[in-house]
């Protein structure tokens, strides 16, 4: 039996982790030099026939900086005895700890393969310790399930928690006093390298070490059953790209457009825009959205997707400041020429396409390297154009002007089309068009003769500068859309 009753009833209660160290007066010296080795805070040093410590100055100063917390055993007992007894006494309740955390875990593994719900994890894990309710809270801040030591039906997370976790989630097990006074748990759950979302338990108290290990089995728990089925954002991700697929090529009522975007929490009458976000290559497109996504999670409930090679998101309120952050963002990244293309303020379903167009519209349309964003809103004619109807308007347009063009370089390579561009892309003024083409002035003169011959319109005539124009600007546009 040792003669410290702290000890011998319940380590725990003082043991918080670390190292153990059992200091008598004649080991001060070497407690007082291991401690300031110690890797990392925290430990517990056991004081042997020192009723106080306060007057060993060297020892208490060490204590003080290191974290440690202290016992104290003032009877003068054989430190080698102590020692012994104290190890057989921690090793035993490592080894119950440990029982207890296998048995746990066996059972949340049995759980999720049965296709057990988040429910059932949280109730397993929760009830390990004595008075916490517990609840998983996704990468937008909604509470998807819980779990209450009470009873209750649903539970509410606390406001100040709730911003913390859209804002910042922990990366690591982190326990935080709440405002109402109780403590949180924050157990992060993260998946293929982003945040998944946390598993938080509220109680009175804090947990001791031990404890922790037994409720950070639950992330185990649904990490295994996001892997058996599909993560919280991929299931959204999916929801959305459908939606944008669906909008661009008409293939849903507007009537159900509206019911799909109030279900993932916007309500068109509101008012919003899309942002279509252009990356450079070197940039990883996965990590870009789930940036986006975490970045309008802050402010609302993100609605974020890719399609064909670009990111979209729909943004409420219109004046919100998610493209500015998302730029910067980017920048702390160290990723260059990103450009986010805003279109014009939506205030119904039907008008989703139209955003759409204006938003890829925007972000293709600018020729700078840096990082910007760009309002359809500013582009002049293209602008204008993205709101026209792709295949109703601008493709009959294009055929009629450009058309004979378009084949005559599919079947003999030539590249009229790319001359004519740039030619108007200059300003008609043939010296810098032949240089950007790297060609001499008569080949780009032989090459507007075959266009006028092609198309029966000389685009050199004033009576058709505007008509080419609008032509290559359509073709631009329609080239790029999804």
């Amino acid at each position: 039996m040792l003669p410290v009753t702290a000890v011998v009833t319940e380590p725990a209660a003082f043991h918080g982790g670390g190292e153990i160290l059992v200091v008598d007066a004649a080991t001060i010296p070497a407690a007082v030099a291991r401690i300031r080795e110690l890797p990392e805070p925290g430990g517990t040093l056991v004081a042997v026939g020192l009723p106080e410590i306060a007057a060993q100055s060297a020892l208490a100063a060490s204590v003080d900086t290191s974290g440690m917390s202290v016992a104290h055993c003032a009877q003068q007992v054989d430190v080698t005895t102590y020692v012994r007894d104290l190890n057989q006494v921690v090793e035993t309740l490592r080894r119950a700890s440990l029982s207890k955390i296998l048995k746990l875990h066996d059972a949340l593994v049995a759980a999720v393969m049965s296709g057990a719900e988040l429910e059932t994890i949280l109730k397993l894990t929760a009830r390990q310790v004595s008075g916490f309710d517990a609840m998983f809270v996704d990468y937008t801040g909604a509470v998807i399930s819980s779990w209450s030591h009470r009873g209750q039906r649903s539970l509410r997370l606390p406001a100040d928690l709730a911003m913390v976790l859209k804002t910042s989630p922990p990366i690591d097990t982190t326990q935080v006093e709440v405002g109402d006074g109780r403590v949180a748990v924050l157990v992060s759950v993260g998946l293929h390298n982003q945040v998944e979302g946390a598993i938080v338990y509220l109680g009175p108290r804090r947990l001791s070490a031990p404890e922790l290990l037994l409720v950070e089995r639950a992330r185990a728990a649904v990490l295994l059953r996001f892997a058996r089925e599909t993560s919280r954002r991929d299931a959204r991700r999916a929801t959305v790209e459908q939606l944008l697929r669906a909008a661009v090529e008409g293939s849903m009522s507007h009537e159900k457009l509206t019911s799909a975007l109030r279900g993932l929490g916007l309500e068109p009458a509101e008012g919003y825009c899309v942002l279509a976000v252009r990356l450079d290559r070197s940039i990883p497109g996965a990590r870009a959205l789930t940036v986006l996504e975490d970045i309008a999670a802050a402010s609302t409930q993100p609605i974020v997707g890719g399609l064909q090679g670009k990111i979209f998101c729909l943004v409420q309120p219109v004046d919100s400041t998610v493209p500015e952050d998302f730029l910067q963002a980017c920048h702390h990244r160290g990723w260059k020429a990103v450009t986010v293309g805003r279109s014009r303020p939506k205030t119904d379903a039907e008008s989703f396409a139209l955003a759409i167009r204006e938003a890829a519209t925007a972000a293709q349309s600018s020729r700078q390297t840096a990082s910007q964003i760009q309002d359809v809103t500013a582009l002049g004619l293209p602008g204008l154009l993205a709101g026209l109807d792709p295949q109703g308007v601008m493709q009959p347009f294009v055929d009629t002007l450009l058309g004979e063009l378009l084949s005559h370089d599919a079947t003999h390579n030539s590249e009229l089309v790319r001359t004519l561009a740039a030619y108007f892309d200059l300003g008609c003024r043939p010296g810098p068009t032949a240089e950007r083409l790297c060609i001499h002035r008569h080949t780009l003169s032989y090459r507007l003769d075959r266009v006028a011959e092609l198309t029966g319109k000389d685009p050199r005539g004033p009576e058709w500068l505007l008509s080419f124009g609008i032509a290559l600007q359509m073709h631009a546009i329609l080239d790029a859309s999804l």
